[in-house]
C-alpha cells in the first residue's frame, strides 16, 4: 500500500510540475527581455531581433514610471538565443544631453543617432539634463563635427520647447515645429523634463503638422533601425594636407610661391563648392597672384581621395618668425563629414638680405 501511495506521490508531482511549467515565450516587437542569470535588459524590434540597453540611462530615456511598472519578461536562455543581436539602443533624441565618461564634451542627440556639441541654448540648469554614457558605447552614436550648437543658432530636431510666456509645447521635427497636445504628449511617452523652456520668441521655425496621437516615426521602435550615420559618412570632407613652403630661405621683399594643398579626405565628390572660398593669411604677407589648375566640376568632380593645389605667389614685407594660415570652406557653403579640419596653421622665418 505504502509503494503505492509513494508512486501516486511521485505521479501528482510531475503531473503539477507540467502544469506549472511555464509557457514557450512568443516574442512580440516592443517586448522588454532578459534572462535569469543576467540583468541586462533588451528590446525586442520589428524583426524580431534583440537590442541591448546600454545602461538604465538610456532606458529612461525612452520609459518612465519604475521597474515594476516596465513587465519585463523573463525568457529562457534558450529562447533568448534564437534572437540574433543588433545594435545597441541608444538615448531618445532631444530627451537629454550626453557626455562620455571619457570626455568633457557635451551633446545633443538629434534623431537617427547623430550628436551636435552644445555649448549654449540649454539655460541656466543645462547639466541636470546631463546623462552619462560608458565610453565603450561611443560608438552606437555618430559625431556630426559640422553640427555645433551656439547661442545664435537654433535647438536641434528632437527638441521639445516652451516659448517665453507660453504653456504651448513643440516638437522641433525635420527643421520644422509641431504644436504637441496633451494628447500627443501622453501618446509618444514624451518626458516633461525634457521641455527646454522659456526659449525666445526670436528662435523662429516653420510650422509643421500638429502632433496628437502617437507618430511610430518618434518611437523607438523605429529608433532601432533609423540611423543618419551613412548620410554623415557620404560628405565630403575639405582638409588641408599640406602648406608647401619653398625649400630656401625666404627672404624679405623677395618673390616666392606657396602652394596649398586641399584634399577630399571624405565620401561624396564635390564640384568648386567650397574651394573658391579660401582664406590664405600670412603675417606681413602680400599675395601678388593666385593660379590653380581648372576647378572641379559637376562633370569633372574631386573625388574622395583627391587633392587640388593652389598656388600663392607674393612676398613678405618684414623678416622674422610669421603665423600663416589658410582655411578652406570658409565661410561653411558646403556641408561636410568635418569642418574642424579646414584650417592649417605654420609658423615660417622671413630672413632680411643682412641676415
Amino acid at each position: 500500500m505504502k509503494k503505492i501511495f509513494y508512486l501516486f506521490l511521485i505521479a501528482a508531482a510531475l503531473s503539477f510540475g507540467a502544469s506549472a511549467k511555464a509557457e514557450a515565450y512568443t516574442p512580440m516587437a516592443g517586448d522588454l527581455v532578459k534572462t535569469a542569470n543576467n540583468p541586462a535588459v533588451y528590446i525586442i524590434d520589428d524583426n524580431l531581433k534583440r537590442h541591448l540597453f546600454s545602461n538604465s540611462a538610456t532606458f529612461w530615456t525612452w520609459h518612465s514610471g519604475s521597474w515594476s511598472d516596465q513587465k519585463i519578461k523573463t525568457i529562457t536562455q534558450d529562447e533568448f538565443d534564437t534572437f540574433d543581436a543588433e545594435k545597441n539602443v541608444i538615448a531618445r533624441p532631444g530627451a537629454n544631453l550626453i557626455k562620455f565618461d571619457n570626455s568633457n564634451k557635451t551633446y545633443a542627440l538629434t534623431p537617427g543617432g547623430i550628436l551636435c556639441e552644445t555649448r549654449a541654448l540649454y539655460g541656466d540648469d543645462w547639466a541636470s539634463r546631463v546623462i552619462i554614457i560608458q565610453s565603450s558605447f561611443e560608438t552606437d552614436y555618430v559625431k556630426d563635427n559640422s553640427c555645433i550648437i551656439t547661442s545664435d543658432g537654433k535647438l536641434p530636431d528632437g527638441t521639445l520647447l516652451q516659448y517665453l510666456n507660453s504653456k504651448d509645447i513643440w516638437l522641433i521635427d525635420a527643421g520644422k515645429k509641431r504644436k504637441v497636445s496633451a494628447a500627443g504628449f501622453a501618446a509618444n511617452g514624451f518626458h516633461e523634463a525634457a521641455i527646454v523652456k522659456n526659449v525666445p520668441v526670436a528662435m523662429a521655425y516653420t510650422a509643421g503638422t500638429a502632433l496628437n496621437a502617437l507618430d511610430y516615426n518618434l518611437g523607438i521602435l523605429y529608433s532601432l533601425n533609423y540611423s543618419r550615420g551613412g548620410e554623415i559618412a557620404a560628405r565630403p570632407d575639405f582638409m588641408i594636407s599640406d602648406i608647401v613652403f619653398p625649400t630656401t630661405q625666404i627672404m624679405v621683399n623677395s618673390s616666392v610661391e606657396i602652394k596649398l594643398i586641399i584634399k577630399n579626405a571624405g565620401g561624396n565628390a564635390v564640384s568648386d563648392l567650397g574651394l573658391k572660398n579660401i582664406v590664405f593669411t600670412g603675417q606681413d604677407w602680400t599675395t601678388t597672384k593666385i593660379s590653380h589648375s581648372s576647378y572641379p566640376t559637376a562633370a569633372s568632380p574631386l573625388m574622395a581621395g583627391q587633392s587640388f593645389e593652389v598656388v600663392y605667389t607674393g612676398k613678405f614685407v618684414a623678416s622674422g618668425e610669421k603665423n600663416f594660415t589658410a582655411k578652406v570652406n570658409e565661410p561653411n557653403e558646403i556641408l561636410e563629414i568635418n569642418s574642424v579640419n579646414n584650417s592649417y596653421s605654420e609658423k615660417i622665418r622671413v630672413y632680411s638680405i643682412t641676415n
